[in-house]
């Protein structure tokens, strides 16, 4: 019973669920991530936001088209009627006419003013600089969105693989434990039999305690990857997700430093230090545009008197040409244009920072994945040798040519062997993805 018991383990411990788990493919879970991550729709709306930037920027351009609307109740205010009246009647007695009206009332102000006003901008060179400085905020927001989505896509991902790998470790346990408890009931019926002596016993007990320690802390592994997992896709905590198929585990990128390096070309966080250097320069340009003039047209027409009239005698239209020239303010603008300057070459400097960084970042995950890889082969080989090392014992163990001891460190030894295999190929995997986040070796997925 224990031989066949053993031999079924060792066949059926890697495969142990995944005939009748669900496969999952990991572009899946990062798809449901990215559409349900709280974090990239934040940065959604934030593109929004510098979509509609740039629209407002835009419409400075535009003619402006507003009523102004003012009706007040005066009381002590000048009428000039008091100073034009007194000399209408002298002019009419010197003529002999009542030519000259002699009942003038116009206050000032008048009672009423309403006008249509329209201004359009013939030459302003802040408008220019606050375009740009509006289109490079909307770069640097869509590049900060795309790292975001980037970075998510490929956090998503080695989160569902550490949680596959926990979970594949507690299946192993789980095979496993039948096998340690059929082997300490054959050790004490042994050593009832007298074939044995009772540290037999005690060794089988031992290693069944072990075990399910063993168990307990992979399962509670498993559930903490799963509950990271699942913060990830905005889910409950412990809300199951599908069994990954041995098929759609990942396959580490092959590729040499130098071509991973220049891949890292395409990062977004270098769009986004390039946007940031746009900005101030667009900073810069919008300072120095108060050292020349800006010219304007406006149009104003309206009625204003005393009521309301509305016919020809009363409207009131004038067209104007504005000059606008700040000659001096204390220096600011100068100011303004000196801080423009050194946030500039604090963005350039950045630039440069994060150049660097990519490059680290590069050069640290392409060597994670080809010492992953090494470790995958030599668990591999680890494995191929406990097999067939246990297949061995267990046949001399069966033929009585061996001690029942000997038989349970080779089953200890298999199951070591089949955890490091498992641990392994799935770490190889997570490296691949952490490699292509570095090198942008994958299209980010859009949400």
């Amino acid at each position: 019973m224990l031989r066949r018991l053993s031999l079924f383990v060792i066949g059926s411990a890697i495969l142990v669920g995944s005939a009748t788990a669900r496969a999952q493919t990991l572009d899946s879970i990062a798809h449901i991530a990215i559409t349900n991550n709280l974090a990239v729709r934040r940065t959604h709306e934030r593109e929004r936001q510098a979509d509609a930037e740039i629209d407002r920027a835009r419409g400075m351009f535009l003619p402006s088209i507003g009523v102004d609307a003012r009706y007040s109740e005066v009381s002590g205010v000048v009428n000039i009627g008091d100073f034009i009246n007194p000399a209408y009647a002298t002019l009419n007695k010197l003529t002999g006419t009542n030519s000259f009206p002699t009942n003038v009332n116009a206050t000032l102000p008048t009672q009423q003013e309403t006008r249509l006003r329209s201004t359009l901008p013939v030459f302003n060179a802040a408008l220019f600089a606050n375009l740009d400085a509006a289109r490079s905020t909307r770069t640097l927001r869509g590049a900060e969105r795309a790292a975001a989505i980037r970075r998510l896509d490929a956090t998503s991902r080695i989160s569902y693989l550490d949680w596959a790998r926990a979970s594949r470790a507690v299946d192993i346990w789980d095979a496993t434990l039948p096998v340690l408890v059929e082997n300490a009931r054959v050790s004490q019926c042994l050593v009832d039999a007298g074939s044995a002596t009772p540290d037999v016993v005690l060794h089988a007990r031992a290693d069944l305690a072990d075990a399910e320690q063993q168990r307990a802390e992979a399962a509670r592994t498993r559930d903490a990857a799963l509950g990271a997992l699942n913060l990830l896709l905005d889910r409950a905590p412990s809300e199951p997700v599908a069994s990954l198929a041995d098929s759609a585990v990942p396959v580490a990128p092959t590729i040499t430093f130098a071509d991973a390096l220049a891949s890292s070309a395409q990062r977004e966080e270098r769009a986004m230090a390039g946007a940031a250097i746009d900005g101030a320069r667009a900073a810069g340009r919008a300072a120095s545009s108060a050292f020349v003039p800006s010219v304007a047209l406006a149009f104003d027409y309206g009625v204003q008197g005393n009521g309301y009239h509305f016919d020809r005698d009363h409207d009131v239209a004038v067209a104007s040409i504005v000059l606008q020239w700040n000659l001096f303010n204390g220096g600011q603008d100068v100011a303004r244009r000196e801080s423009a300057a050194a946030a500039r070459e604090d963005a350039t400097i950045q630039r440069a920072d994060v150049d660097r960084q990519i490059a680290l970042d590069v050069r640290t995950t392409w060597d994670a994945v080809q010492v992953a890889r090494a470790a995958v082969a030599s668990a591999q080989a680890r494995l191929d040798a406990a097999r067939a090392a246990f297949k061995l014992i267990d046949r001399r163990y069966n033929e009585g040519l061996t001690s029942h001891l000997e038989w349970s460190d080779a089953h200890a030894r298999l199951t070591a062997a089949e955890l490091n295999e498992v641990v392994t190929r799935y770490t190889l995997a997570a490296r691949g993805v952490d490699l292509e986040r570095a090198a942008a070796l994958r299209t980010i997925p859009k949400n």
